[in-house]
């Protein structure tokens, strides 16, 4: 089997040989840590950039940046903000959780229900169709929005 991988191990050893190492520094953040009180400092991960304490392993506590969607809460007026639930789907939530409890896996919009009041949620249609639905299980209107792709440069 090494004959076969012979001519690759080798090159691949000259490759890591001649790599230039790059290491990427921490950049300190502004917020303490709840546990130890040390600066906490941006990490990356996966899903995305998170700060964590920087005396790890000894502290392991990190938070979660979050990313405001600029609407407010339909039940509280806060901010709602994209998250990330523990299989990896995308929901939105309110900011005062637990206080407030409002939750949806549909993107809401600022737009208000022209029928019923109720908040709207954005939805794709078609090809490039996208539309703002209301929310609400009895009304459910819909209105068409001009394109996707303005659409999905706002958020």
């Amino acid at each position: 089997m090494s004959d076969f991988y012979g001519p690759f191990e080798k090159d691949l050893e000259k490759a890591e040989a001649s790599i230039e190492k790059v290491s990427i520094e921490d950049q300190v953040s502004d917020v303490p840590c709840e546990k130890c009180g040390a600066m906490m400092v941006y990490k990356m991960s996966r899903y995305g950039r998170f700060l964590a304490c920087p005396n790890f392993p000894a502290c392991r506590h990190t938070l979660a940046l979050p990313n405001n969607i600029g609407v407010p809460c339909p039940k509280c007026g806060g901010e709602l903000l994209e998250r990330i639930s523990r299989k990896g789907r995308k929901f939105y939530g309110c900011e005062k959780y637990p206080e407030c409890d409002f939750v949806s896996w549909d993107r809401p919009v600022a737009d208000k229900c022209p029928v019923c009041g109720s908040y709207m949620v954005l939805k794709r249609g078609g090809k490039d169709t996208l539309y703002h639905v209301c929310a609400n299980e009895t009304c459910r209107h819909r209105v068409q929005v001009e394109s996707a792709a303005s659409e999905d440069n706002d958020g």
